[in-house]
């Protein structure tokens, strides 16, 4: 197995894992913080989402995310350029997501970009260094395996915490 087919079959587990972790929850667990401190499920989803978006769209193919392309920021109510990274506490814990079932439409569409882009790139462009906004310069390989995978991995473990907290099981990776 090549690199970008590693990629290619660990964003696709990702991608279901971060569906599954959001099925079935009611709005009130979507928005659960314990002890009103930290961040909760809604605001990881939404912040994980749009920052695959922003970066693989925007940053690599210099193309509109999903997020503005399809409007998603005028559906939501939510800005059209926020992603979550430097929010204040009481800003993310303001955020709501009340329909996730339109939310997963939205989810659905960008992994379905990243997983079109990933088939687009070869095992070469892996090692083209890019000097990105906020991010300085990386290369695709950094950043895919990096920024992005290392990213969901570690708010996939949130979700679970979180959703161990309120008596429910985690995710199933």
């Amino acid at each position: 197995m090549g690199t970008i087919d590693y990629y290619q079959t660990t964003m696709k587990g990702i991608h279901k894992s971060l569906l599954e972790a959001v099925e079935g929850l009611t709005e009130e667990q979507l928005h659960f913080r314990a002890l009103d401190k930290g961040n909760h499920i809604a605001w990881i989803i939404w912040h994980s989402v749009r920052t695959e978006d922003l970066v693989l769209n925007l940053m690599l193919q210099k193309k509109s995310p999903v997020w503005n392309a399809e409007k998603w920021d005028k559906k939501f109510g939510m800005d059209p350029r926020s992603q979550g990274t430097g929010m204040s506490e009481e800003e993310a814990a303001a955020l709501r997501i009340e329909d996730m079932d339109e939310f997963t439409k939205y989810m659905e569409n960008v992994f379905k970009s990243t997983e079109d882009y990933l088939s687009t790139i070869s095992e070469e462009d892996l090692g083209v260094v890019q000097d990105l906004p906020g991010m300085g310069k990386r290369s695709l390989s950094e950043v895919i395996g990096g920024t992005i995978l290392q990213h969901f991995a570690s708010h996939l473990g949130e979700i679970s915490y979180i959703k161990g907290l309120m008596g429910l099981s985690g995710n199933s990776v």
